[in-house]
């Protein structure tokens, strides 16, 4: 198979949606179009009928909306990554297996036929025995080339469910899941502290609140402190916007606090605010020159580097 001069990249999570008509040599996006129509609503709309079964379900969204994108690239290859190949996404496909390495060997995906001219390479997760990823492996197979030039270390993708994926000898070889988002929001909305924190914008003044939250982290006392939150706004008046960052360090703190004088290379993948906070509480435990970052622009290009890895693959 020739390798097209364009691609369609489908980032398909839990909650959004995203198109990007893709240049495949130089990975330069020409068009995006985004939804707030992520897997869990197309299947929601998809359980409300039943003319339709789930693949062509999805499949007729995604042809709407590639028709938002410019015609003369309508039929071009389409690379769909994250929750499309779940229980509850288009086509559900079997986890690949960890280890899986910088030549894509433990990755799955499968070609679903699509319509004229168009294909879908549709790419499965991976998977250990405690847990398992959909599509932060693609994001940690397109960063590779960045950690070739490092024996070991572990990756870092903070999230909703934060990845920290081992990295040795360009093999990903183990992977830890934690819900530090999920958690986070659980507690400010939907907990007692949800009337104690105001969620606010990452500025300077709300460091030292953040501070505060990655010692209590860092200390394992994340359960014995989490009531003083409300505490704090009841009988001190704390700023609400405080407490969320006091919150987030908790968490955070928590999370990373098994890495406290570990001697190895940490790699850090994130956007804003992540990218600051995260970076702040892994300075706070290691020596900076442990911490390797990489921000949003190299995080974004990571997804499209794995998946034009993907079609290289294919074209073989």
């Amino acid at each position: 198979m020739k390798i097209p001069d364009c691609f369609i990249s489908c980032d398909w999570g839990t909650s959004n949606f995203r198109l990007r008509l893709v240049e495949t040599k130089t990975l330069n996006v020409l068009v995006e179009h985004k939804t707030d129509q992520g897997v869990k609503n197309v299947y929601q709309k998809f359980l409300q009928q039943n003319q339709i079964d789930q693949t062509q379900f999805f499949k007729n969204y995604l042809e709407n909306q590639i028709n938002n994108l410019d015609e003369h690239h309508k039929a071009d290859l389409v690379l769909a990554a994250g929750m499309a190949s779940s229980n509850i996404g288009m086509k559900e496909l079997p986890y690949g297996e960890i280890p899986f390495n910088d030549k894509g060997e433990g990755l799955h995906w499968e070609i679903v036929p699509f319509k004229d001219k168009l294909d879908i390479i549709l790419i499965s997760g991976v998977k250990t025995e405690t847990g398992m990823m959909r599509g932060e492996e693609i994001q940690a197979f397109g960063l590779s080339k960045y950690l070739e030039s490092y024996v070991s270390g572990t990756l870092i993708l903070p999230g909703t469910h934060s990845k920290h994926i081992n990295y040795q000898n360009g093999e990903f070889n183990s992977l830890k899941s934690f819900m530090t988002g999920e958690v986070f929001e659980l507690l400010s909305c939907n907990s007692i502290l949800s009337n104690s924190v105001e969620k606010c914008h990452w500025i300077n003044k709300r460091h030292r609140a953040f501070k505060q939250g990655l010692e209590i982290g860092f200390k394992g006392e994340l359960s014995a402190q989490l009531f003083s939150i409300r505490a704090r706004h009841i009988l001190d008046d704390a700023n609400k916007k405080d407490n969320f960052y006091l919150l987030s360090g908790m968490l955070i703190g928590d999370e990373l606090s098994y890495l406290k004088n570990i001697e190895q290379t940490i790699f850090l993948a994130a956007s804003e605010p992540f990218y600051s906070m995260y970076k702040m509480a892994l300075e706070t435990i290691l020596d900076v020159t442990q911490v390797v970052c990489f921000g949003d622009k190299v995080l974004e290009k990571a997804l499209l580097v794995g998946q034009k890895k993907i079609i290289e693959l294919y074209a073989k």
